[in-house]
């Protein structure tokens, strides 16, 4: 992440490391697979863990060398962290609120929410504190979410200078300060394992600086550990070398002498590691609990033993400081900050089809461009080269100069008016905090606090908001009547059927076995009998006496629906999961309710399995039974959807009714987060459930 450097401290401490660039790059890939597509890389949310480990190291090494000095400054400490941290932050937050309120404005409420918290490094806290999750959010997920990580550290950089002054001075050995790091962190991942709890949310552990802080402590560790004393000069391990550089041995293999030496074993662990994370990064699963029962902390402590490996000379060294390397790494921070909001609003979730390979590799280098840009207009200090193997020009190589602000605020505050002099006086100050920085970071500052004021004021924002979207999308500002004409227009075209599941009547699912009724449904349940009940298809009225159970998808189709089905009993609530579904239908059923008809429709906020289905089945007792397919821009829903068909093919009295077929080819249905069907979505919906149990003309 951001790049610690202490200028004008000629020690080896100071120097570029090369194996940090390439773990940034490493974890910066890591991320953005994730975030482009969590099944693309499900593991990569571990490069957050890498990022943690480069940024305690980095954080502590500075300020060892800083406290042998004598040289450390709290408030000059922190002020260079806040410089590094917030112009790119709120520069964030301002072309964030752009370019949601220009192609993405059902995000913009969500922006306001964030950007406060986001710009005064408490988003972590405040997403905790709201319940929202890191790992289940779909749909509309807020594009500052991933400003959490920039509070957390930011709160780190506040809080552990003060810590480590104390351990500094109190542990005089590296040993005994490096062990008293080691206890804190086992202590934070002890907190972690007593606050989870198996199949409970994990944004409090996920998002919390003191379960997280195990991480950076770790590289804190290191840092001290592998610190040399000041007077060093040189190469830091030119001196006293470690017993290890001796270590040679013949190896002998298949008759071949082969000489080991402790240099090739520390080059051979350098990659395995890296091995290590590349495979996570493919297979690991964000919800596995052991995770949070030590795993953070072991692929800290893996990520730390990659540092150590890199920071002696070999061929691991070299290929962790190649030149792709050193240039993905040098950008990390800005490619972290522009990626997420550039991939919510280039993936909407009402997209229901993943992009060809051809389609993410496009993305990757609009992200790479804009972050680029980003970088040399917010992030990079005056001074910093274009390519980060170029030389860098020196910013102590000649007196600083006075900056144009600087000026300005001087003469004001020479004026002979006192408020005249107050506002030279604090101009002044502004320039100096701001004389390293480039011009357009100074420009960011400005357009983010100016952007959080004004997301601040006290206006309808989702009146702003659907506004806006309805300059996008007209068929959001339709009403009932003008959808229902809308869909009475004839189709230029009949949607594909998807596929069948094996075992499915391919003619009973078209309604044309004359011993079926002429319904329409992916497969109608063999003991439908719409004689039992009246239909009226001018009016698309039904009185079959319907048993409902959905989630929040069926609790906004509800008022339709009843109008539509007024001896229906619809029951749908806001994220519902499956396992409610069946207590509501056991207890529904038990309470004496005999429906005609059951309509189960769940599986958006969780995969339903093949024994829950099957459970819905027995309860239903034999009664007509449709399973509704769900929608959303989430793994799990086709897995449920093809439990639904398995289902549906092993019993003749279970339908399927294909919501999600329907909705995946009218994405004009949904709302933007892919999964609530708008005005007209719920008309749509409403004639798909009535054409599933009327004969049709």
């Amino acid at each position: 992440m951001p790049r610690i450097v202490v200028s004008g401290v000629p020690t080896t401490a100071s120097r570029h490391i090369a194996v940090l660039d390439g773990m940034r790059a490493l974890a910066i890939i890591g991320v953005i697979g994730y975030h482009t597509r969590p099944s693309l890389l499900p593991g990569g949310f571990l490069g957050v863990t890498l990022f943690f480990v480069v940024s305690g190291f980095l954080l502590t090494r500075s300020m060892v060398n800083l406290l042998e000095r004598l040289r450390f400054s709290y408030p000059h400490f922190l002020r260079g962290r806040v410089r590094r941290l917030w112009p790119s932050v709120l520069a964030t937050i301002a072309g964030t609120a752009i370019l949601v309120y220009c192609l993405a404005p059902s995000l913009l409420p969500k922006v306001r929410g964030d950007a406060l918290p986001s710009a005064l490094f408490y988003s972590n806290w405040s997403f905790i504190f709201r319940k929202l999750s890191y790992f289940q959010a779909a749909g509309l997920p807020s594009p500052l979410t991933h400003l959490w990580f920039t509070s957390l550290i930011m709160q780190f950089y506040v809080l552990w200078p003060l810590l480590f002054v104390l351990i500094f001075q109190l542990c005089r050995s590296r040993v005994a300060r490096a062990a008293v790091i080691g206890a804190l962190a086992v202590a934070s991942s002890l907190e972690m394992l007593l606050l989870y709890t198996p199949g409970q949310d994990t944004s409090r552990i996920y998002y919390g600086l003191d379960t997280r802080a195990a991480e950076l402590l770790v590289g804190a560790a290191l840092a001290v550990l592998m610190h040399r004393h000041v007077d060093r000069q040189d190469d830091e391990f030119a001196h006293d070398p470690p017993h290890w550089q001796f270590f040679s041995r013949t190896v002998h293999v298949r008759g071949r002498e082969l000489r080991v030496t402790g240099q090739q074993l520390v080059n051979a662990l350098g990659f395995a590691l890296l091995v290590v994370f590349c495979v996570c990064f493919a297979i690991v699963d964000p919800q596995s609990a052991w995770l949070y029962r030590g795993g953070y902390l072991l692929f800290a402590l893996l990520a730390a033993a990659m540092i150590w490996a890199g920071m002696h000379s070999g061929v691991f060294m070299r290929a962790m400081g190649a030149k792709v390397c050193s240039y993905i790494g040098s950008r990390s921070f800005s490619l972290y900050l522009v990626h997420y909001p550039l991939l919510i609003v280039l993936n909407p979730a009402t997209r229901a089809t993943p992009l060809p390979w051809w389609g993410y590799l496009g993305q990757f280098a609009l992200i790479l461009a804009v972050g680029e840009v980003f970088f040399q207009l917010i992030e990079a200090m005056r001074g910093t080269p274009w390519l980060p193997w170029l030389t860098r020009a020196g910013d102590n190589a000649e007196p600083a100069r006075e900056t144009a602000g600087e000026r300005l605020g001087r003469r004001l505050t020479a004026s002979g008016n006192a408020g005249v002099r107050m506002l030279g006086t604090a101009g002044t100050r502004f320039a100096t905090l701001t004389a390293r920085l480039r011009p357009g970071a100074v420009v960011g500052i400005v357009a983010g606090a100016l952007a959080v004021l004004v997301l601040m004021l006290p206006l309808n924002w989702q009146a702003i908001a659907h506004a806006r979207a309805v300059q996008l999308r007209p068929e959001l500002a339709l009403t009932a009547e003008q959808a229902r004409k809308q869909l009475a227009k004839p189709a230029p075209a009949p949607s594909p059927q998807p596929e069948q599941p094996k075992g499915t009547d391919a003619a009973q699912s078209k309604g044309a076995d004359t011993a079926q009724p002429q319904v329409s449904a992916l497969k109608v349940p063999n003991n439908l009998d719409p004689s039992r009940w009246q239909c009226d298809a001018a009016a698309q009225q039904c009185s079959v006496r319907m048993l409902i159970i959905g989630d929040s998808v069926t609790a906004g189709v509800a008022q339709t629906l009843q109008q539509h089905f007024p001896q229906a009993h619809i029951d749908g609530a806001v994220s519902r999961q499956f396992a409610t579904g069946e207590d509501l239908l056991a207890q529904f059923l038990g309470s004496g309710e005999d429906p005609q008809v059951i309509v189960f429709a769940l599986g958006t906020n969780g995969a339903a399995t093949r024994e829950q289905a099957e459970h819905v089945v027995q309860l239903a007792a034999g009664r007509p039974l449709y399973f509704v397919t769900a929608l959303a821009p989430v793994d799990w829903t086709a897995a449920s959807n093809a439990t639904f068909q398995e289902v549906a093919a092993a019993h003749p009295n279970v339908g399927i009714i294909d919501w999600s077929a329907l909705a995946t080819a009218h994405p004009e249905y949904l709302y933007d987060d892919g999964t609530h069907p708008n005005e007209l979505g719920t008309q749509a919906y409403e004639q798909q459930l009535y054409n599933a149990l009327c004969p049709r003309d």
